[in-house]
């Protein structure tokens, strides 16, 4: 039986110091029918140069260079797309690298199901490949990735596991970026691919080793809020508030906008005031910036929830007054 082809593209900026233990990972693959595309995003720490000693020695590894840097990983994922030839791909961050077996076992599924996508456990390693920790995974239905999803911003779902490529020829959908944020591009991607359709599995395996050090943590709490309220604005955009605010009686409102609008910018007061007191923010970001500070970082969930207050007053209805009082709380936070 003839093996396909398999596109690995691997995205690389600045990250010498992983790039070729992750290139090597798949170059000793136990599946050896593989493309390897490497993607570099202009970086200025010598990869260049490896790159293209890796190329001149390997028949199956191309690579790509860009001039400019492109802000994050979705330009580079888009031309993985664009450009593979296997009937399956994966990308992956330079930093991460992938046991023997993941491809082997990654095609196994595609082969014995209508899946277009496959994912698997993480293991968690440090700068010197350690493993320190397991992230583990479930198997989540679209309502349950959405409500999840919505409760914390963060994503569920990995999405660095193996692809069919025919989902993405045959439907014209690829990698997107939801209003220039590409630090949101996972979670946002999972929810944009399962909603067009995409069917998925799971294997209840560690197959990828995800690399958590100083540079591919977010040292930035603003960057964090803005790319959580991108989240939340995407799900608010492009699924039913019954959905992500199921105990809310949606049926039963005679005006549901008026109510919806209310409750969005509820929940956000909520996010501003847990987010003052500290609550989801990474232990390591929690002493790094003032009272001050931070009520600068969650301007924009209050400039987002004002919003949805005054969408709320235009819309009539009988939650004018609790729409006035929590406007009322809202500029009290902000005197």
């Amino acid at each position: 039986m003839c093996k396909p082809l398999v596109t690995v593209g691997i995205i690389n900026y600045n990250c010498i110091k992983y790039l070729e233990n992750c290139v090597a990972s798949y170059l000793r693959q136990s599946y050896g029918k593989l493309e390897i595309i490497i993607v570099d995003d202009c970086s200025a720490d010598g990869s260049v140069e490896v790159l293209r000693e890796l190329e001149r020695n390997n028949e199956n590894i191309r690579c790509i260079f860009h001039d400019i840097n492109s802000g994050g990983p979705s330009a580079a994922i888009r031309e993985v797309i664009e450009q593979a030839k296997g009937k399956y791909f994966q990308w992956i961050a330079s930093d991460d690298y992938a046991e023997e077996n993941a491809i082997e076992s990654f095609v196994d599924n595609l082969e014995k199901t209508n899946n277009d996508y496959v994912y698997c456990n993480f293991k968690i390693i440090d700068e010197s490949n350690k493993v320190t920790a397991y992230w583990r995974y479930t198997l989540p239905s679209l309502e349950e990735l959405v409500l999840k999803i919505f409760s914390n911003a963060s994503g569920i779902m990995p999405m660095n596991g193996l692809y069919r490529l025919d989902f993405f020829r045959s439907t014209g959908i690829t990698w997107s970026v939801y209003r220039n944020n590409d630090h949101s591009s996972d979670t946002i991607n999972s929810l944009y691919f399962v909603k067009n359709g995409m069917k998925y599995g799971f294997i209840n395996e560690a197959l990828i080793n995800y690399r958590l050090h100083q540079n591919n943590c977010s040292h930035n709490i603003e960057a964090r809020l803005n790319t959580s309220l991108m989240v939340y604005d995407y799900i608010i955009k492009n699924f039913s508030e019954e959905s992500y605010f199921p105990a809310v009686d949606w049926k039963g409102a005679a005006h549901r906008e008026q109510l919806k609008s209310y409750t969005i910018a509820s929940y956000f007061y909520s996010k501003i005031t847990g987010y003052m007191s500290l609550k989801g923010i990474p232990p390591h970001l929690k002493y790094t910036v003032t009272q001050a500070g931070l009520k600068e970082c969650v301007r924009c969930f209050m400039e987002e929830g004002t919003r949805y207050i005054r969408l709320g007053l235009e819309q009539g209805g009988p939650y004018k007054d609790d729409l006035l009082a929590l406007e009322d709380k809202y500029n009290k936070l902000f005197i």
